[in-house]
């Protein structure tokens, strides 16, 4: 179910969207070489990159966060073999309009379980010429995000973090 009122994504996704835009040099995409991974690293766990393969897209590159929230590595698969991919207009449509329309597209919507998912899709290209690529920024946050969706994101943050947990020793 999506918002009717998107609430404001967490400052992460308009790191990497402005990251995107500052590699526009007058064209609406990116190419692949020109993802600015400085600017963006404390987002790359919620970065993927889908490329359109005979009309589904393919995970070329999916962080750990989405991992995290996917239970398996999403690399080489295609959003339709990933169950919480599945159904979800995001993965699909929004990325195709993403592609032929060569514009972002960003929006939330409320998970079953309560959660949040904001996602923005932003059109990229493998060749410089032909937008086939879509570079993906998504955060799967707690219910609580509505209210403070940067709290929510920095708690989503640190269980990630495999610094912060307690280890055993062997």
């Amino acid at each position: 179910m999506s918002f009717e009122h998107t609430p404001a994504a967490p400052s992460g996704q308009q790191k990497v969207l402005e990251a995107w835009r500052k590699r526009l040099h007058g064209r609406s995409f990116i190419t692949c070489g020109e993802i600015d991974i400085p600017a963006i690293n404390r987002e790359l766990a919620y970065v993927s990159v889908l490329s359109c393969e005979g009309g589904r897209f393919r995970f070329r590159l999916a962080g750990t966060g989405l991992h995290a929230v996917f239970g398996v590595e999403a690399r080489g698969k295609t959003a339709d073999e990933i169950e919480a991919c599945r159904g979800g207009h995001m993965w699909g449509e929004l990325a195709a309009r993403a592609i032929l329309r060569a514009i972002p597209v960003s929006g939330a919507e409320r998970l079953m379980d309560g959660g949040i998912h904001f996602w923005l899709r932003l059109p990229m290209s493998s060749d410089g010429t032909e937008v086939d690529m879509v570079l993906c920024h998504d955060r799967y946050l707690p219910p609580e995000a509505l209210s403070d969706p940067e709290r929510a994101a920095q708690r989503v943050d640190m269980a990630l973090r495999l610094d912060c947990g307690d280890f055993a020793a062997a």
